[in-house]
């Protein structure tokens, strides 16, 4: 089956080089919680002071995000940041390798009858979400005994790409690439539901600018779009890990109203403004060394130093 349309694991791939790459997520999803917490923690520190590039790249989305804070404040963020994303490597690795039932005993859903009203429906639900460091672990828990799936980025590495797959697919019904805009239609319109992070950029080819911290952001047209070709409901959900207990906290929003409308861009505004409100609920866990403001509107300067 092709990467297009995953509904089942394929055969894992060949090579070597690519198992090296696997190899740890493998390990540190059976290691005991503790232990694999532990492991980790060092990362955070050496990816903040080695992945010079990244560093930068967060620091200047925390500048712009944030002008009020103090310089104080977000080396602090910064320095989180990367811990979230060490943290993160053992989140994904308890999802695709260790025993379900862990993830599940970790977390909290506030607001699961939102989404179940919205897909009693039965037009189909679009489930979206930004990209939270905690993202895969808040999937992971929402999805148990349901059969909704995701859109996901295919990747270069094909051990990886195979290992992620088949990781997710322990725990959803079906993985569609975001290259296959047929299949997403499909589902929704069928009543299925679609778990969607549009909070990347990939350009203005199927983007549009909308605010995002008051910065003119691309922001993909498809959460517009699919609603209005699909007739689908749009509910919110984003997870935060709970630094007090140690547990996810993943919050379900009731379904939009008044969802799309008929201007695309105030449309995009609604969804950004929903994972700003979030994001600064818990600031360290964005994936800020994203270049999320790399396409601007025509005549601005470019705002990453490359």
């Amino acid at each position: 089956m092709s990467s297009n349309d995953l509904s089942r694991p394929s055969f894992a791939p060949r090579n070597w080089e690519g198992w090296l790459s696997v190899l740890p997520f493998l390990v540190l999803g059976w290691l005991p919680r503790r232990l694999g917490l532990w492991l980790v923690a060092p990362i955070g520190p050496l990816a903040f002071r080695f992945a010079r590039r990244r560093r930068e790249i967060a620091l200047r989305n925390l500048n712009r995000c944030f002008p009020e804070w103090s310089e104080e404040k977000k080396q602090q963020v910064l320095r989180s940041s990367f811990d979230s994303i060490a943290r993160m490597i053992v989140e994904t690795s308890w999802c695709w390798s260790g025993p379900l039932s862990r993830s599940l005993n970790l977390g909290r859903v506030h607001g699961m009858g939102n989404l179940l009203l919205a897909e009693k429906n039965g037009n189909g639900v679009l489930l979206v979400t930004g990209h939270s460091t905690c993202l895969e672990i808040g999937a992971r828990i929402m999805a148990h005994g349901r059969k909704g799936g995701g859109v996901y980025r295919p990747l270069r590495n094909p051990v990886m790409e195979w290992y992620q797959n088949r990781g997710r697919l322990r725990y959803v019904a079906f993985m569609i690439s975001k290259r296959n805009a047929k299949r997403a239609v499909k589902t929704l319109r069928t009543g299925g539901t679609l778990w969607y992070a549009p909070d990347q950029d990939f350009g203005l080819e199927k983007s549009a600018f909308a605010p995002f911290f008051d910065i003119q952001t691309a922001s993909l047209l498809a959460t517009h779009r699919l609603p209005k070709m699909t007739g689908c409901a749009v509910v919110f959900m984003y997870p935060i890990y709970n630094q007090e207990d140690g547990r996810y906290d993943i919050h379900v929003s009731p379904a939009l109203e008044n969802y799309p409308s008929n201007d695309p861009v105030a449309d995009l505004a609604r969804i950004n403004a929903m994972i700003e409100e979030q994001v600064r609920k818990a600031p360290e866990q964005y994936w800020w060394i994203h270049r999320r403001f790399k396409t601007r509107p025509e005549g601005e300067p470019p705002f990453y130093c490359d």
